[in-house]
């Protein structure tokens, strides 16, 4: 047990004071204490020394003053080894040793904690924020820094360290901000790039921009007011609420459009493409971009349409803001709460409630009707399209036809000219 114990320790001592030169290799234990080690058992010394190794490390003498720590964990490992293999006095000695050692750091300790006050405030603000675990490469480097500002004044070479102090200082501001917007904003971070990756940027263009906006928003008040608990709480809060609505509406987009088949990868997204593209303002939708791109945007506007009337059902119920839950658990905490309402004797407004639920419900599914028409008709449209493009293409082709230049008529034998002789041979004679 002792030497699991010892190994953990000078493990911990070892990482945070490096290869410093050790400072205290001359001290040496007073004749009193090596006389109240002596009066001890063989056993009681090693468990004394352990103790009191163990105090200073709950004390924080690890960082506070490394190589007094591995000085009087080296005595303790010495001691452990030397039980039962050498004398009294040797043991007495040794472990006398370590409690010097120990007496030594702590008095560092207390010359570490008044120069570097401000700083060890901010490392304990670290340490509540759980920095190690949230940023755990900024945090090592951060602390590694300050360690070897701790060791100069522990090996008492301090020389100018006050522009190190100014650097070292900044970092854990710094540090301290990175942690608080990490604390509070991770899950958010997290959830908005999960909907990046299931193309929420494309398919909830609206949603995601305003969840990503709320998250920037939160990021710059955090870091201007990181220490008001009660605002980080509540921007972390609102930035997750975003987050989860946008996820809700992106996965809600992808079911309708699964459903609906409004943007397969070919045939019928690419007549409803080319069908947008003629139809352009005349049928509500955007020439030049995809016609998937436009398809989802419409179909996160029905989303949306979707939930404000549950939303209105819900804030007439005095229920809390439902809308980063897919609109299924929303209908459902809906109706629980109407159904609580309905048994404390209010059987008309619940009845009235019910209505409202009903005409939403319906309106839903007859947006999702017209969807589907709409998309029918541009298949037909797309394919009346394709059969004039015949027709042009088909008339062309007689236009082309005609065009041809007519064949030149062959030109006839042309006739021998008439001699004088032959003038003559036929003139009458005399």
């Amino acid at each position: 047990m002792y030497r699991k114990v010892f190994s953990v320790s000078f493990a911990l001592a070892a990482l945070l004071a490096g290869c410093a030169t050790p400072v205290s290799t001359k001290i040496q234990p007073s004749a009193a204490n090596i006389a109240k080690y002596h009066e001890l058992t063989d056993i009681n010394v090693v468990a004394t020394l352990e103790r009191n190794v163990n105090e200073a490390k709950a004390a924080d003498m690890p960082f506070l003053a490394p190589n007094y720590f591995k000085e009087a964990s080296q005595a303790l490992s010495e001691c452990k080894n030397q039980l039962g293999n050498q004398p009294k006095d040797v043991l007495a000695k040794n472990a006398a040793r370590g409690d010097a050692i120990l007496e030594k750091g702590r008095a560092m300790m207390a010359i570490v904690k008044y120069r570097f006050a401000q700083e060890l405030e901010l490392k304990a603000r670290l340490d509540a924020l759980n920095t190690a675990t949230l940023l755990p490469k900024d945090y090592k480097n951060t602390m590694g820094d300050f360690s070897t500002l701790i060791e100069k004044v522990e090996r008492e070479k301090p020389g100018n360290i006050d522009q190190d102090k100014e650097q070292l200082l900044k970092a854990l501001e710094n540090l301290e901000v990175k942690a608080v917007q990490q604390g509070a904003l991770h899950e958010t971070e997290a959830i908005n790039a999960e909907s990046k990756k299931k193309d929420a940027e494309k398919q909830a263009p609206v949603t995601f921009a305003e969840a990503q906006g709320v998250y920037e928003d939160a990021k710059k008040q955090i870091a201007a007011s990181p220490r008001d608990s009660a605002l980080v709480q509540r921007l972390g809060a609102q930035a997750l609420f975003a987050a989860r609505h946008a996820r809700q509406v992106n996965e809600r987009v992808t079911q309708l459009t699964d459903q609906l088949n409004v943007s397969p990868s070919g045939g019928a997204g690419m007549s409803v493409g080319a069908a947008a593209g003629s139809l352009g303002a005349g049928a509500g939708i955007g020439v030049g971009g995809s016609s998937k791109s436009v398809e989802k945007a419409t179909v996160e506007k029905i989303v949306l349409q979707e939930e404000d009337r549950l939303h209105a059902i819900s804030e007439a119920l005095g229920v809390k803001d439902l809308r980063d839950l897919a609109l299924d658990k929303q209908v459902a905490e809906i109706k629980r709460v109407a159904a609580e309402l309905a048994g404390s004797n209010k059987g008309a407004a619940m009845q009235d409630l019910e209505t409202k639920l009903k005409a939403a419900n319906d309106a839903t599914q007859q947006a999702t009707a017209q969807l589907a028409a709409r998309e029918k008709q541009l298949k037909d449209q797309s394919a009346q399209l394709a059969d004039r493009d015949a027709q042009i293409a088909a008339l062309n082709a007689k236009l082309n036809a005609s065009a041809q230049p007519a064949p030149r008529p062959q030109a006839s034998k042309p006739k021998a000219p008439k001699t004088k002789a032959t003038k003559q041979q036929k003139a009458p004679a005399n």
